[in-house]
């Protein structure tokens, strides 16, 4: 007899071997005992497989898995700014923090010197009208 120590769960109605947890749905206990006659009573291992001390192993090799890249788009404005030396720039600005990679960043663009204010918010002017957000997607390495 392979499963000597069968026990009744009064809660799941059904008969269990206690030393290595496998279970019946049998309600008679003979029937039980037949039933798990089919397997072996050892307890389920937690550890994989090892070899001997001093034997060679081999390693199985992963292949990387394609994960679709992510893509994140917040809708934007554009702004007149100041450059750090002083010259005219226009600024990004995102109306919701939904693009993670560009939160700790402010996005600007040089104007040439030449450009008037008037030109730069004739510029703003388009811009704002025909750009309507930004999309972000990281590059495959």
């Amino acid at each position: 007899m392979k499963h000597e120590s069968l026990r009744w769960n009064p809660g799941t109605q059904e008969w269990y071997c206690a030393r290595c947890g496998r279970s019946s749905g049998c309600v008679d206990e003979p029937e039980a005992q037949l039933q798990l006659e089919k397997y072996e009573c050892s307890l389920p291992s937690v550890e994989g497989q090892s070899g001997a001390p001093g034997t060679e192993t081999m390693r199985l090799i992963r292949k990387p898995y394609k994960m679709k890249l992510r893509t994140e788009r917040s809708g934007v404005r554009f702004q007149a700014a100041q450059a750090e030396n002083g010259d005219s720039a226009i600024q990004l600005e995102l109306f919701h923090d939904t693009v993670s990679a560009l939160k700790p960043y402010t996005l600007s663009f040089e104007v040439l010197r030449g450009t008037t204010t008037t030109q730069i918010k004739s510029l703003l002017e388009l811009m704002n009208e025909r750009i309507v957000g930004v999309i972000v997607t990281a590059k495959e390495k």
